[in-house]
């Protein structure tokens, strides 16, 4: 018969809920998170100034504490910020420590995932104007992307590298990493998954109309020229433009993608046997469209390029078999209930329908007035134009509090971690937790010291293992049960979960 393998985290109170069994990398199974920042994986050029600068790259690392295991998967998340540093895009937001993009990569590690919140190069001009301006926006925002692709893939490059030639300093599993884009960090996202060739972006839509050698165009040309960019994992190139020593002889493939707005440069760029993908989008967002259509440029609304959004990318994607890791299986929660009755059939698409008419975008998002003042006066342009930039970005955030971030942060934690665990094979498959949720009983319940568990009758399994485990994922004891047989379950410490809220 089928072996079954449920895991049970001991409680200081034991509290097991017939209905929600812990299970790592789905819920929160750990109490507390250790981070050290501006971890070097790599080195590349900076146009931010003009003149190319060599930028350190750094990452944010983030991994629950005390966890003993050595091959847990990893999350590359990629902040938001409109390829530009925060305050300078007029947005409060734009590094890797936003709220936000922290919050989340907090809420994974307490679920037993390791998590690096990466840097990037930035640096475009979008309030190029004039004949000319069209090209100049176009083409250095297709070099930016490019640009953050590069060093997305040096990124997962510098974990492998770290796996084969350090010992696995992170105890990570290199075959099982997942990006994650948030906003402009979306589009980095798509692009890192998608992109197999520069040849994909030598389309009409991304060629020069003139020649502009101060951006490197050439008319009738890509905006993005290989021997002088590299290619998109960042080989080759003109040496004084890229530095193609970013870890190279080893892999930038993921296990999987998700992302939370931003949109793909085109729709052709998703091909079978790309890894799989999962999708959060508000629907009307000003910034990324949901299906297709134009980016403009978030402060003046002129136009930049058309792309492809998160309804083409998913649908693209389950009709050629590239969710089919995750999509198979009939979930049974809250989240997938509500997404499953506005995303057209897709799964792993969770569009947000907002419940004020003005155009939003990025409600997991918040930020507070006082912190962007002083950035603005730490940036030389005053207190004035600090207080401008928080007012503009609640435009598109109107209700904007950390409450209603955190409500939405729920959602996508609640629908993609189940997604994540199906399609990587995480541990104890949500199928095999269904099938135990009515056949183990816990009494009493919660109780003080001790806690007796029994297999009902009835169950026709016949061999059936439980792993009670401590906070960190220890396995305290292994119980292979028979139908009617009970043990005692002595008490350990651990966080008590908290219901979640859904965001529609």
């Amino acid at each position: 018969m089928k072996k079954i393998l449920q895991t049970i985290t001991t409680c200081a109170a034991i509290l097991v809920s017939a209905n929600s069994f812990a299970q790592r990398y789905v819920s929160e199974v750990f109490a507390t998170v250790d981070s050290t920042q501006n971890i070097p994986y790599g080195s590349n050029y900076t146009f931010l100034s003009g003149a190319p600068v060599l930028q350190p790259l750094v990452f944010d690392l983030y991994k629950p504490s005390g966890d003993v295991a050595t091959n847990r998967p990893l999350v590359i998340m990629i902040h938001t910020g409109s390829f530009l540093p925060a305050i300078i895009n007029q947005t409060p937001t734009g590094n890797m420590r936003d709220s936000a993009t922290a919050e989340m990569c907090r809420r994974f590690a307490r679920r037993g995932y390791v998590v690096a919140s990466m840097d990037y190069r930035t640096g475009w001009n979008p309030a190029a104007t004039g004949s000319a301006g069209q090209d100049i926006r176009t083409g250095s925002l297709l070099q930016a992307v490019g640009r953050a692709v590069q060093d997305a893939r040096a990124c997962v490059r510098y974990f492998k590298k770290d796996f084969v030639n350090n010992g696995n300093t992170y105890g990570i599993d290199t075959s099982k990493i997942i990006l994650g884009g948030q906003g402009s960090g979306g589009y980095v996202a798509f692009a890192a998954t998608t992109l197999h060739d520069t040849l994909e972006v030598w389309k009409p839509k991304f060629f020069a109309a003139t020649d502009n050698p101060s951006y490197g165009f050439a008319a009738g040309a890509s905006y993005w020229r290989s021997f002088i960019w590299g290619d998109f994992d960042g080989n080759g190139g003109n040496p004084l433009f890229n530095n193609s020593d970013n870890n190279q002889a080893y892999s930038s493939n993921v296990a999987m993608m998700f992302n939370l707005g931003g949109a793909m440069g085109d729709s052709s760029w998703v091909s079978a046997g790309d890894a799989p993908m999962l999708a959060f989008h508000v629907v009307g967002d000003p910034f990324a469209p949901y299906t297709d259509g134009t980016v403009v440029v978030p402060t003046t609304g002129d136009p930049v390029v058309d792309v492809s959004g998160s309804h083409t990318a998913i649908r693209l994607a389950t009709e050629l078999g590239n969710n089919d890791s995750f999509n198979s299986y009939s979930y049974n929660d809250a989240f997938t209930d509500r997404a499953d009755l506005i995303n057209d059939g897709y799964d792993g698409l969770f569009p947000f329908y907002m419940s004020i008419s003005q155009a939003q975008a990025g409600p997991w998002e918040w930020f507070d007035s006082t912190t962007t003042v002083n950035y603005a006066i730490a940036y030389g342009l005053g207190s004035a134009a600090g207080t401008s930039i928080y007012q503009n970005a609640k435009l598109t955030n109107p209700d904007m509090s950390m409450a209603k971030g955190m409500a939405y942060i729920d959602t996508i934690m609640g629908y993609s971690c189940p997604r994540i665990s199906k399609a990587l094979g995480l541990g104890v498959g949500v199928n095999e937790i269904d099938l135990l949720q009515n056949a183990v009983s816990v009494y009493p319940n919660p109780a003080s010291s001790s806690a007796s568990l029994k297999l009902e009758t009835g169950i026709k399994e016949t061999n059936i293992n439980v792993s009670v485990t401590d906070i960190s994922g220890l396995i305290i004891e292994t119980i292979n049960w028979t139908a009617s047989s009970s043990r005692i379950l002595k008490r350990s410490l651990c966080d008590q979960c908290t219901g979640k809220n859904i965001q529609q």
